[in-house]
């Protein structure tokens, strides 16, 4: 009978050390001391110890993965509306029978949680960029969500061997924690640590308002739309430049409110139902853009016909609506593919400087600008 392999346990055993240090050895020599790294490595050749091929690259200080970090942007439903209103409710799986011969599933909801409005928005394209350029160089992938603490970050950084992260309320302290361990690219930071992947939000502005002026001789802009995140920001910022630039053209910013906050946009509907709203409502994304067309159709106001919308980013949602939505479309899967491009060519011993990559923009002409 062939005898079992050997184990981190008898390799403790012989070098005199704990379990613990064995696997830190492997998997995080940083925290190991030199001489005694050496004394484990060779008590595991000794009695020919191998470990995994996972471990084996731990040891050498990668892990082979990258890690790609979302914020929490979806759109679960119509603020306004109920899962009753609507048909179908979102399906509790503690109370399905998995184990029944066919498992059933309401059609209703199905088609609400589909509903293209909500996937795939920028992040869905921006992350599947990012798995191809992995799975093209054979490097595996793990996503994480959800907070941006230090934390948060850290506990997947600890697990690869760079990072992406893409916009949200993060802090310096967390990127700062992270990229003193791992490569990090930030995408649609204005500026930051690390690399950075980001779009001329402030030409795709210009493009979209020398539209309305040029084509549709708009001369009276409204600005609709958080400015909390850098991207948002540049675009607003970028949106009354290219006002001032048109002569006798007026500018304001109409409603800032978050839509994930505030997704009733209170002065939008103040402003609509007293008939001051300026001739055409830029906004910051399409999502918002499109919940801007929900809340002017509640208040009786048409998309053309009264008030000009466009969006930016150019989700399928957009292509989709009715009227169907002018936007500035960036290139996320492109965004995407360059964060990975970025990260797996970057050893992570600070002998690559950080790189900022800008990408050019483009308009797409829909209905709800009166085209």
């Amino acid at each position: 009978m062939a005898s079992s392999r050997p184990t981190v346990y008898d390799v403790a055993q012989r070098a005199g050390v704990s379990i613990a240090t064995v696997s830190f050895a492997f998997r995080r020599p940083e925290r190991v001391r030199e001489d005694t790294r050496r004394v484990v490595l060779e008590a595991a050749r000794e009695i020919g110890y191998v470990p995994s091929g996972s471990a084996r690259s731990l040891a050498r200080g990668r892990t082979g993965v990258l890690g790609l970090h979302l914020f929490d942007m979806l759109l679960d439903e119509e603020p306004e509306a109920s899962p009753s209103a609507r048909g179908g409710a979102r399906v509790d799986l503690d109370e399905v029978d998995l184990d029944a011969e066919t498992v059933t599933w309401d059609a209703a909801a199905d088609e609400r949680e589909s509903d293209p409005r909500t996937f795939p928005l920028y992040v869905d394209e921006v992350q599947r960029g990012f798995v191809l350029e992995c799975k093209r160089h054979g490097t595996a992938v793990l996503l994480s969500s959800g907070g941006v603490g230090v934390s948060d970050l850290a506990d997947t950084a600890g697990r690869v061997d760079g990072l992406a992260i893409l916009p949200g309320r993060s802090t310096t302290a967390a990127i700062e924690a992270v990229a003193a361990r791992v490569p990090v690219v930030q995408l649609s930071k204005r500026a930051g640590i690390g690399h950075r992947v980001t779009v001329d939000n402030a030409g795709g502005m210009r493009m979209i308002v020398r539209h309305l002026q040029e084509v549709h001789g708009i001369r009276s802009f409204g600005w609709v739309g958080a400015i909390e995140e850098d991207d948002l920001d540049e675009r607003r910022e970028g949106f009354l430049t290219a006002v001032a630039e048109i002569p006798g053209a007026t500018g304001e910013t109409l409603d800032d409110t978050d839509l994930e906050t505030t997704p009733a946009y209170p002065v939008l509907r103040e402003r609509a139902a007293a008939g001051t709203l300026p001739h055409a409502l830029v906004c910051g994304s399409d999502q918002t853009a499109l919940r801007v067309m929900d809340v002017l159709r509640g208040e009786g106001v048409r998309v053309p016909e009264d008030v000009l919308v466009t969006g930016f980013d150019g989700i399928l949602a957009g292509r989709l609506s009715v009227p169907s939505l002018t936007t500035v479309r960036q290139p996320m899967e492109l965004m995407g593919r360059i964060a990975a491009h970025l990260l797996l060519t970057d050893p992570g011993d600070a002998s690559v400087p950080p790189r900022t990559v800008r990408l050019a923009t483009d308009l797409r002409i829909g209905g709800s600008c009166g085209c």
